[in-house]
């Protein structure tokens, strides 16, 4: 009897089949699953191509000594220019003053390239000429190396006004270069080396700076004056110039490329060889099963082989693979039709409080031509149940937003009377959807609408069917509210799986919300009575309770949806102040656009910089209107305008919503009327929590 295991070793056997055989079937199937299987899996789960990637690179930039200079000398539209073009300076006339400019640029870690300007500017003036704002324009040229040769004109825009005039400005910041698309791997690219002012041009046109921003806003590729933190100095001395001085930083940025061809390769490479592993160790399994048992066939010889592949046979395999990735990166459609996803709307509810600035974000909203827009359609609510509180009615208002999001105007017929038309609406006529074509042909469907009266003329007297219509063939609903004081409230529209709902929580310094109230007193006393549930008498509210209840609800919905926020609301939810609007409004609006999934236009462009670089801040007959004003003057006018008393008593109601939203609480007199002491602070977070409130308690979602 045999008791242990003398020698053993492995019995190779060969076995041989013709061409047309089950076996060599199988072989090729199970070949074909092998190599082109994980092919699939890996160009198909995303990222296979890499289609763009990122480097660092400090940029060689250089100053051009190319100024545009433009300081306003009063709240009238008088201004002092110059530049370094003589032709611009031909047309200034008596306006033009001569500066001295000294300009130095330091390479501070000797690496041959510049790494900062100082630049200082000395403006002569007479006595009788105060600056208000200044507007400034300097050219760069800027070149990268590293991967492709990149050359281009560029430029930093300074620009900062104040109700008060001052002796000075001070500006550092970071000259950040911004992009729309990748450059190229390799190669030079010259396309944008041109000037970014025409010099050559005798015309007033080509110096316009609506003209020159709008154009250079269009580039793909484009640098920007980033974090300039303004300090504005007050008090000129007799005889004394302006000055400027600036500190413009060349800061080391990551350039976004598209990757050369075998660099796609490469890493297409990796992935599907990462995958090819598993599916080579399975697939030898299934042979060995197969072939050792005779699963599908039973040949003539006593057991089936295992089948070994030759080097020529595993060469032709490599070279079939690398065939295969070349098509797919030559052909870039999918292998495989994709399902379409569906194309659904996006709803977008401004949540503000009265005179926040609210009108004015949603004109940027209603002017886009992808947007369906309304005003405060919840004032039919308040205004018809006028003697219930604001905790009554928000399931109302609720309701009413979620049929006018679904474009229902039946909705409507409770709160109307008599025959329904779209001048019933409340507000209607700012909506540009509702000017322009298809519900009415007093605009194209892309033009800005300019002329709420013209329209409400023109276009008013058409069915509410035509609202729903119009409703529906627009991609966004935009809708602005001032009536909800509880995120909670609006829980069942995240849930509805119909409505893709995103909120833009639009807040404003308190100070300036009164100074702004103060205007509009009289039309504000119902809804004041409606807040504090006053049983429909109307409330002047010298007491100021109804802004210490708007102080209370934007901390509530800003606690909620950031520190408390269940999982539908994330990603869902943006806060913007108005004063970081105003200072940026371009940046500010793109980044609106781009969480509400919408594409900024030059038109839009355009009309965004004039209607914030107006002149003066505003009429008081103009409170509910969206006219051209200098936006930064309005939102500090309140320190100019406002009694510190108020101010105090203000700072007092809302203190915690100030602290917590980065508004800056001034102690004296002195502070609030010093323009060059920043109120607007950058945000702290930190817990936070109300007592109930009037507009909240007792009531349930």
């Amino acid at each position: 009897m045999a008791i242990y295991e003398v020698y053993s070793h492995p019995a190779l056997l060969r076995y041989k089949t013709s061409i047309c055989t089950k076996a060599t079937l199988f072989l090729i199937i199970v070949l074909c699953l092998t190599y082109i299987s994980p092919l699939l899996v890996a160009y198909r789960s995303q990222g296979f191509w890499t289609k763009s990637s990122t480097y660092e690179e400090q940029p060689s930039i250089t100053f051009q000594y190319q100024v545009l200079l433009i300081a306003a000398t009063s709240t009238s539209g008088d201004y002092v220019a110059w530049s370094t073009f003589q032709n611009f300076n031909n047309l200034q006339g008596g306006n033009l003053r001569i500066p001295s400019i000294s300009a130095r640029e330091e390479d501070r870690n000797q690496d041959g390239k510049f790494d900062q300007l100082n630049l200082r500017l000395a403006l002569p003036l007479r006595q009788s000429e105060p600056v208000y704002s200044v507007q400034l324009i300097l050219t760069f040229s800027y070149k990268l190396f590293r991967m492709s040769t990149f050359i281009m004109q560029s430029m930093a825009y300074i620009q900062h006004s104040s109700s008060v005039p001052g002796s000075q400005l001070f500006v550092s910041g970071d000259l950040k270069l911004q992009q729309r698309q990748p450059l190229k791997h390799r190669g030079l690219d010259t396309t944008y080396n041109v000037s970014v002012i025409n010099g050559n041009s005798p015309f007033a046109s080509a110096y316009d700076l609506t003209n020159i921003i709008g154009s250079y806003q269009e580039r793909n590729v484009s640098t920007v004056l980033s974090n300039p933190s303004p300090v504005w100095v007050l008090g000129r001395a007799a005889g004394a110039p302006f000055e400027i001085n600036a500190v413009i930083r060349y800061p080391v940025e990551i350039i976004t490329y598209q990757p050369g061809f075998w660099e796609m390769i490469k890493f297409a490479w990796v992935q599907y060889v990462s995958i090819l592993l598993i599916f080579l160790w399975i697939f030898e399994r299934v042979k060995i099963f197969v072939f050792q048992n005779q699963v599908q066939w039973r040949g003539r010889y006593p057991s089936m082989p295992r089948i070994k592949c030759t080097v020529p046979t595993m060469v032709m395999v490599v070279l079939l693979q690398s065939g295969v990735l070349v098509f797919l990166f030559t052909w870039h459609g999918p292998l495989v039709s994709p399902v379409p996803e569906p194309q659904g709307k996006v709803h977008v509810l401004i949540l503000s409080s009265w005179r926040s600035g609210s009108s004015f974000v949603g004109q940027v909203f209603s002017q886009h031509p992808d947007v369906f827009y309304l005003m405060e359609p919840a004032w039919h609510v308040w205004a018809n149940l006028y003697k219930h509180s604001a905790a009554a009615l928000r399931m109302a208002v609720r309701d009413l937003i979620h049929s006018v999001f679904q474009c229902d105007a039946s909705v409507f017929d409770a709160y109307l009377s008599g025959r329904h038309n779209i001048s019933n609406i409340f507000m209607w006529e700012v909506s540009r959807a509702l000017c322009s074509q298809p519900a009415c042909s007093l605009y194209s469907h892309s033009n800005i609408s300019s002329d709420p009266e013209l329209c409400r003329k023109t276009c008013g007297r058409r069915d509410l069917e035509v609202l729903e219509e119009t409703c529906k063939s627009y991609s966004h609903v935009v809708l602005k509210e001032v009536r909800f004081f509880d995120i909670k409230s609006l829980y069942p529209l995240f849930r509805d799986p119909s409505l893709n709902l995103k909120i833009i929580h639009l807040i404003r310094d308190p100070r300036a919300v009164v100074r702004s109230r103060e205007q509009s007193m009289v039309a504000l006393m119902r809804d004041n009575g409606i807040v504090l549930n006053s049983g429909g008498t109307g409330v002047a509210d010298p007491q100021y309770k109804v802004m210490q209840e708007i102080c209370r609800s934007h901390i509530q919905i800003y606690e909620t949806a950031t520190q408390k926020a269940p999982e539908f609301l994330k990603g869902r939810y943006m806060m913007v102040r108005y004063e970081d609007l105003v200072r940026d409004p371009l940046a500010q609006i793109s980044q609106m656009y781009k969480f509400t999934e919408l594409e900024m236009t030059s038109k839009l462009r355009n009309w965004i910089y004039k209607v914030t670089h107006g002149q003066g801040s505003g009429k008081q007959k103009e409170a509910f209107k969206i006219t051209s004003r200098n936006a930064v003057d309005v939102s500090q006018a309140w320190r100019s305008s406002l009694p510190h008393d108020k101010v105090r008593k203000i700072q007092e109601v809302c203190k915690g919503a100030m602290n917590l939203l980065g508004y800056r609480l001034v102690e004296s007199e002195a502070e609030q009327r010093m323009m060059a002491l920043d109120v607007v602070v950058p945000q702290e977070h930190y817990q936070f929590s109300w007592l109930p409130s009037k507009t909240t308690e007792g009531e349930k979602v």
